[in-house]
């Protein structure tokens, strides 16, 4: 599986480069589903961002004794934001797609029961410093 690479203009400090970002910190979090791999995940977000640090740890779980992940591909269909250059943040409605999740044992038998397969809205929270974004806060839209 190649590694996500962020495209360039996922550093610009605009909308098309918001949304640039936010399609790469997505096909990097798919990424870390299917490896176990959360290094390059890591530094896209806050450590402030609670949920980004809880699909980060539950990931790193799910990859540990010999457990492996399968399924849990995720695409973001869709990003709606407003840019307002003045904003000290950027908020976007991002529509998220994810296989269900899988976790087997070292032997390839279930851990656990799999998840079902998602269609839903996040509010991600982004900031532009020192020539790059960072997500600062993502929360489910209910």
């Amino acid at each position: 599986m190649p590694v996500p690479v962020m495209p360039d203009l996922a550093k610009e400090n605009s909308k098309v480069g918001l949304e640039a970002f936010i399609g790469y910190y997505y096909a990097q979090l798919s990424y870390s589903y299917e490896t176990g791999s959360t290094e390059q995940l890591a530094p896209l977000s806050s450590p402030t961002c609670t949920l980004c640090t809880s699909l980060r740890k539950g990931i790193e779980a799910g990859w540990q004794d010999g457990r492996w992940i399968a399924g849990a591909t995720i695409r973001s269909a869709t990003v709606e934001t407003t840019f307002d250059l003045s904003a000290s943040t950027q908020v976007a409605a991002v529509q998220v797609i994810q296989e269900p999740i899988e976790i087997r044992d070292k032997e390839g038998s279930l851990y656990q029961e799999p998840t079902v397969a998602t269609n839903s809205a996040s509010r991600a929270e982004l900031r532009f410093a020192d020539q790059r974004w960072l997500l600062v806060d993502l929360g489910l839209i209910r």
